[in-house]
């Protein structure tokens, strides 16, 4: 019998695409964002200052982000399948089953000596994310 993984094909989204939706989006959120300050100005309503910068910080780092569209969307990717990866290790755990670790700390790191560390599976999660 064949395993429930076999000849299963995975339709991975084309990353330009990944990239233009992230630009559509940014682009749609910008517009609104405009409009609303629009209304607040008209209402008399002062827009907050950014003294610390937050606002200029965050849009360069979204300009940083779809610079390289292809990037972004492999990042995207590797995250969502590390966070699965972690969950189906703990998942397993968690039913009793053994299963090599996500990740592990250093050996120098007394934060997770304690045996629950290792033993507890939900423990065993946050050791890992």
């Amino acid at each position: 019998m064949a395993a429930p993984t076999d000849n299963v094909q995975l339709d991975m989204p084309d990353p330009q695409e990944v990239a233009k939706t992230y630009a559509e989006v940014a682009r749609r959120a910008s517009h609104l964002i405009s409009e609303h300050v629009q209304r607040q100005l008209k209402k008399g309503v002062s827009t907050p200052a950014d003294e610390l910068g937050i606002a200029q910080a965050f849009m360069d780092m979204m300009a940083k982000l779809l610079s390289n569209p292809y990037k972004l969307a492999q990042s995207q990717m590797n995250l969502v399948w590390d966070y699965f990866s972690l969950w189906q290790h703990s998942m397993m755990r968690f039913a009793g089953m053994n299963s090599a670790p996500v990740a592990s700390p250093e050996r120098s790191d007394k934060r997770f000596k304690d045996e629950e560390w290792q033993e507890h599976f939900m423990f065993d999660f946050v050791k890992q994310s």
